[in-house]
């Protein structure tokens, strides 16, 4: 009776709030990526000011103005090399972020869930504001995990009285020999 009323109420929380945390997932998605696209706005307008002087003396090429600031006998320029280099290394870094997340929508969670270690992720994490948005994509995303998760959690239910007896019986003949 206690282990039925257990398992009931277990199944029933799981399944709500793997709901309400699978309802998130879309508004998370769409912060994650309002904030990628503010950070390679941000770079790119930077790197824009070097594409100018670029533009202005060595035909657009901007290998050409690096290689210039490389071979400078000015110490300035030559620690300019650096910034120019890690300025273009991140636009043309935040330009493919941007990229894969413009597929399937299974793949943009794929790739959300791959960038949880990421600065960008954790400073999107940090800001986020829950809001539940009832969308189709957030119903058959919440819809779907509370399912999974419940269903994983009505599994170990199963399993575990087997497993509870293999246990039982084994310490039972380690005792009898």
């Amino acid at each position: 009776m206690l282990w039925s009323l257990l398992r009931r109420y277990s199944l029933k929380l799981t399944f709500a709030l793997t709901l309400l945390i699978g309802l998130q997932f879309p508004h998370f998605l769409g912060q994650y990526e309002t904030r990628l696209d503010a950070h390679y706005i941000e770079s790119k307008a930077q790197l824009n000011q070097y594409q100018k002087l670029a533009d202005l003396f060595f035909n657009g090429d901007l290998n050409e103005l690096v290689k210039k600031h490389k071979n400078s006998d000015i110490a300035l320029f030559k620690a300019e090399t650096k910034i120019i280099e890690a300025l273009v290394n991140r636009t043309e870094f935040l330009k493919q972020q941007i990229d894969k997340l413009e597929g399937p929508i299974y793949q943009r969670y794929a790739f959300l869930i791959s960038q949880v270690n990421a600065p960008l992720f954790i400073e999107t994490q940090q800001n986020y504001e829950a809001n539940i948005v009832l969308n189709q994509q957030a119903i058959i995303v919440g819809l779907t995990i509370a399912t999974i998760m419940t269903l994983l959690l009505e599994l170990l239910f199963i399993l575990l009285p087997f497993t509870l007896k293999k246990i039982i019986v084994s310490r039972q003949q380690k005792s009898i020999n």
